[in-house]
């Protein structure tokens, strides 16, 4: 029976122990691409010597049009100013990488996450309070409502929320919690779920209630903009291995698991390890110069 799939993950410790196993070192991932394998080995006089070979390390000159140091006293303010402003746009191409490495993750465990999806909200489930009433009461804005997959099956990826004051009864009385969800429906498509958690005392009883305030569909670049990158993979990993054990318990896993797992992994790993590796150009920065 086709079982998940931890060959990148294998090879990747055999062959350099590296950040993921905390022996220092960047490891290199194995050549997944059609004519890898097929390159012919360097011969000995087209290899750079030790001489000639270029530097590894990254330094700040390497960024696509930073000035040399000798042209930094031509640079004026205003040169300087946009120059610098561009240069911070390189976290938009962080955003967009992120964005798809979502899209790719999620279509590649639908299959595990239709096995232990679960509806969003359970169709006897009401309102504790007209939407209008927690516009007065706290100030929120109730977003369109009416999506027709609220009731269907789906994974709950990520999730926060904030503290709501009422606005004309004292918070020992009453209070609100303005919770955001996101799913992931059984056909890929991701949602964002709002509801007010409200509460308050009646003869001395604390009541709670929930309130549908907001449902639609978003894109994995408006996900970043309100969830955690890494919390989200954290969970889709769980996802990938509680639906993998669901179907092998049912004797329904997908023949494909072999193929979707090992990919599922080694982007993963890719992750981490650029992750780990920005992690640690961060920290010089300051001192590269100095």
């Amino acid at each position: 029976m086709p079982t998940l799939s931890y060959e990148p993950l294998i090879e990747l410790r055999k062959k350099n122990r590296g950040p993921l196993s905390g022996m220092g070192g960047p490891p290199t991932l194995p050549d997944r691409s059609p004519n890898a394998g097929n390159v012919p080995p360097m011969s000995e006089e087209s290899k750079p010597s030790e001489e000639t070979a270029p530097p590894q390390e990254r330094t700040a000159t390497s960024i696509p049009g930073m000035p040399s140091p000798d042209e930094f006293e031509q640079f004026t303010p205003e040169l300087a100013r946009d120059f610098f402003l561009s240069v911070l746009d390189y976290g938009q191409e962080e955003h967009e990488a992120k964005a798809g490495i979502i899209q790719e993750l999620v279509d590649l465990l639908l299959p595990e996450a239709k096995a232990i999806a679960q509806p969003i909200r359970s169709r006897t489930t009401g309102d504790a309070k007209p939407p209008e009433a927690l516009e007065q009461q706290f100030g929120v804005t109730v977003r369109e409502r009416a999506a027709t997959w609220l009731h269907e099956p789906a994974v709950r990826l990520a999730g926060n929320s904030r503290r709501l004051e009422p606005r004309g009864s004292s918070p020992a009385e009453s209070g609100g919690e303005l919770r955001r969800e996101l799913f992931v429906l059984t056909d890929g498509r991701l949602v964002t779920v709002e509801t007010v958690a409200t509460w308050f005392l009646k003869d001395s009883l604390r009541v709670s209630g929930d309130t549908l305030v907001g449902a639609r569909e978003v894109t994995p670049s408006e996900v970043l903009r309100s969830f955690d990158f890494v919390s989200i993979l954290k969970v889709m990993l769980e996802t990938l291995f509680d639906g993998a054990a669901a179907l092998k318990e049912r004797n329904e896993q997908a023949n494909d698991i072999v193929e979707r797992s090992g990919r599922f992994f080694t982007i993963i790993a890719q992750v981490a390890v650029s992750m780990k590796e920005n992690a640690d150009q961060l920290r010089k920065v300051g001192d590269t110069l100095a």
